[in-house]
């Protein structure tokens, strides 16, 4: 398996236990927002900073995702391109299945020629179905070989009510995501090579083409776009994909990030209206200022700030280890909330600590509660080297080896057997006296 390959495995896992993070637990009220969220709606809102989820309703429903399919396709193509600037001609056969039906497209005709970026902007920005399918083509050989590669993907990001059976996203039977697995799947793609400046651009110029002229495609998300956005536009947010079927309804996930916080949030199944007003972007511009008018980032614990105090063995040094914290806990918590009300609880990886230590050794994890429930972890390090005594070693052996209840028994008997045998001697050697005394009476008598 290469370099390559472990690292987007392990961040694959990493990302999945960051998203199982358990939000600050604090009265209800501080987490009801201030403002109509559907019943039927699907909402995931967490922090990128910390992995907190601040909101969520529906979280784990399966729901139909509309384009925002559009972001696994592109993290699978671009994790399996050698050359971005790679041609594909588009395959006629990938246009039937638009027959007859209303769909977002960037024009791009069959047998026309465009590089594998020029397509990912088609897709991302613009919405482009084709460009999709044509990618899924490109890289999966058909489009039913694509989808595998998409579940295979979802799978090792720990997605686990996730299924696609296309790359773009049009409604069709077994094919759904769920808030929760759209935020992993999100975060996941923001930290693939080249996928940040894609989702983010407002619009992308199309070279000039073996069809047609030079083209420029647009973003369908128009609270980034300054120029198209009008009352929409939100400086703050950045990226990522939009998605408007019958069935999915209005679909948005994004990120949003302001005075040091980096927020990103999930909107499924919001209302469909018949008018331009996308409930999709108003939901997200209310979940944003929601969390920010309501939450601070706050640095509970600082990196190599002293933690705990633990008794060490085995060392003539010192018989205390201090132990410090590995990283900076910062937590988004609810304004004004106290502090002072954080629980700090130490737990060791050894039920005693022995010398020798070195200085950074993990020695156990310090883990932060609130109403009981955690908040954060943290990891203890050793502050310094400690060294370790080989006389105190030996000393712990003998103690050890006399402390059990069969030791004592046979140590026991051995002194007994001690004193048994000096008694014996000192009889020995008062019998022999006597014995000398009526040997040197008789010889004195004859």
């Amino acid at each position: 398996m290469s370099t390559m390959k472990k690292s987007r495995k392990f961040l694959a896992v990493l990302l999945t236990v960051c998203i199982c993070i358990t939000a600050v637990i604090l009265p209800a009220s501080a987490y009801e927002p201030d403002f109509e969220v559907p019943a039927d709606e699907g909402v995931f809102l967490m922090s990128l900073d910390t992995g907190q989820v601040l909101y969520e309703q529906n979280a784990d429903k399966q729901m139909a995702p509309a384009s925002m399919t559009k972001v696994m396709s592109t993290i699978v193509a671009l994790e399996n391109c050698q050359d971005l600037g790679e041609m594909v001609t588009a395959p006629s056969y990938i246009y039937d299945e638009f027959v007859g039906i209303n769909v977002s497209t960037a024009g791009i005709s069959p047998g026309e020629q465009l590089s594998v970026k020029d397509l990912l902007y088609c897709m991302m920005l613009q919405s482009a179905n084709e460009a999709a399918s044509i990618i899924a083509d490109h890289f999966g050989g058909s489009i039913e070989s694509f989808a595998e590669m998409m579940n295979k993907k979802a799978a090792e990001l720990g997605c686990t009510n996730t299924h696609f059976v296309n790359p773009h996203g049009l409604d069709a039977d077994g094919h759904y995501t769920s808030p929760r697995d759209m935020a992993t799947i999100a975060q996941y793609a923001l930290g693939v090579n080249g996928f940040r400046d894609i989702c983010t651009s407002t619009r992308y110029t199309l070279p000039q083409t073996n069809i047609r002229e030079e083209q420029v495609v647009v973003t369908t998300i128009l609270m980034q776009d300054e120029y198209r956005g009008g009352d929409l536009y939100n400086p703050y947010i950045k990226g990522i994909k939009t998605g408007t079927t019958d069935n999915a309804g209005r679909c948005f996930v994004s990120t949003y990030q302001r005075d040091g916080e980096n927020l990103l949030l999930v909107v499924m199944n919001a209302p469909n209206t018949d008018d331009d007003d996308n409930q999709a972007f108003t939901q997200t511009q209310q979940f944003y200022d929601w969390a920010h008018n309501n939450f601070d980032l706050e640095t509970l614990v600082e990196k190599g700030s002293v933690l705990h105090e633990v008794k060490i063995k085995q060392s003539f040094d010192t018989d205390v280890l201090i132990l410090t914290a590995a990283s900076d806990v910062t937590l988004l918590l609810p304004s004004g909330a106290d502090k002072t009300a954080v629980q700090y609880v130490a737990t060791l990886d050894d039920e005693e600590i022995v010398a020798p230590v070195k200085k950074g050794d993990k020695i156990g994890k310090m883990t932060l509660k609130l109403g009981g429930e955690t908040i954060g972890e943290v990891d203890m390090l050793a502050e310094k080297d400690v060294k370790g005594s080989t006389i105190l070693k030996i000393a712990d052996a003998i103690h050890g080896a006399l402390s059990s209840t069969a030791a004592k028994i046979i140590l026991v008997l051995v002194i007994l057997f001690i004193l048994v045998y000096i008694l014996f001697v000192i009889r020995s050697i008062n019998l022999q006296k006597k014995k000398g005394k009526i040997k040197r009476h008789k010889k004195y008598k004859l």
